[in-house]
């Protein structure tokens, strides 16, 4: 679960944001930080950009040294006036992770400040035994190793990927193979596909997954979209089966909804992440789907079926959904008049008086958290 994350410099993040995912937790709660975030506000306020820094971030820790050509910019934008300035990036996150031989929670911390020709500073520290211990500490192309550290040939290391990219490369890295494979799912552009040719392309391949149709089913059936049965035809095509006059007819992937397939993208993520204990980053949850659905699948993480701390962290803008989170889980995106996005949760607001007792939705509607069309 990512606990903590600070932006700095990004699109439209010019000044340092603060988001702590783990604020205020209860005692007797046994996830690490809170199951599920979401992000509200205006249009253009800045919402998908925090999501996007956050995959951003991950994204380029993990996989830049293959992703990117020598020649590569790397793909991060800096805000307006500050091109000359580096982004910069601090995320914590726990892993489940074994050391010594035992499997427990354990907490890595990654520090990043890059332009789009270079990376001008990288840092990451773990917690093995609670207090910080150095893994790599990068300046520009000077690395230095922690002492639980193999050091490793860093001639390959580019000015545009990530030492920690890198050291996933060799087995002996094990830290870095376990940052590396710390899974973060989007589907921040999948479900805004206006095309549906591709989003039934995309769910051929999804739903041929082995096991996986048994697992969404009980989902669908939950969801009551029509669906009965999910079969592979003898051409290897998806088939949908809808009880009909009490007989089962077939579908193909094409005469679905646009509802329905988008549904459909977003419980096939939710499966794998609950099952495997990951974060899931969803742009505009609530697109194409009925509120209800909506609910239910952020129900799906705060319930027992979260049995290995996945993490849900969602955009979206049907205030319906504030009514489901705590103040700690509610964050909001709001563009000032100069161009700067600033975010902010629900439980900055400490002179609302029983903020934990009132209505957030409510709130929001009536102006008290701000985070709307101001000339509205």
């Amino acid at each position: 679960m990512i606990k903590y994350f600070t932006i700095e410099n990004y699109r439209s993040i010019k000044n340092e944001n603060i988001l702590e995912f783990d604020a205020n937790l209860r005692e007797d709660s046994i996830y690490p930080a809170h199951p599920v975030i979401g992000f509200a506000g205006a249009n253009a306020s800045g919402k998908t950009n925090a999501l996007q820094s956050l995959t951003f971030v991950f994204w380029f820790m993990q996989h830049s040294f293959l992703k990117l050509d020598t020649n590569d910019d790397i793909p991060c934008e800096p805000f307006h006036s500050l091109s000359e300035l580096p982004s910069e990036f601090h995320v914590i996150f726990a892993q489940k992770s074994v050391i010594e031989q035992t499997e427990k929670m354990i907490d890595y911390e990654y520090k990043l400040q890059v332009t789009p020709e270079k990376v001008v500073m990288e840092v990451l520290n773990y917690y093995p035994h609670g207090e910080e211990e150095l893994v790599y500490r990068r300046q520009e192309n000077m690395v230095e190793f922690g002492k639980s550290v193999s050091p490793i040939d860093t001639k390959d290391l580019r000015q545009n990927c990530s030492i920690v990219s890198l050291a996933a490369q060799f087995a002996s890295q094990t830290i870095a193979n376990i940052c590396k494979n710390y899974s973060i799912g989007t589907t921040a552009n999948l479900e805004n596909y206006e095309d549906k040719q591709t989003q039934v392309f995309l769910l051929q391949k999804m739903l041929k997954t082995d096991g996986i149709r048994e697992k969404i089913l009980p989902h669908l059936k939950i969801a009551d979209v029509g669906i009965d049965h999910i079969e592979l035809s003898a051409g290897k095509r998806v088939i949908l089966k809808h009880r009909i006059d009490e007989q089962l007819a077939d579908f193909e992937l094409s005469k679905e909804s646009a509802g329905t397939l988008a549904f459909l993208i977003k419980i096939f993520y939710l499966v794998r992440v609950l099952e495997k204990g990951e974060v899931l980053i969803i742009d505009e949850i609530e697109l194409k789907l009925h509120q209800n659905l909506v609910v239910y699948l952020l129900g799906l993480f705060a319930s027992e079926m979260n049995r290995q701390g996945a993490q849900l962290i969602c955009s979206f803008h049907n205030s319906y959904c504030m009514e489901f989170l705590e103040p700690e889980q509610l964050w909001f995106a709001e563009k000032n008049e100069q161009g700067q996005t600033e975010l902010f949760s629900a439980a900055a607001f400490t002179d609302i008086k029983e903020l934990y007792k009132k209505d957030l939705e409510l709130l929001y509607r009536v102006g008290r958290f701000g985070a709307k069309p101001r000339a509205i």
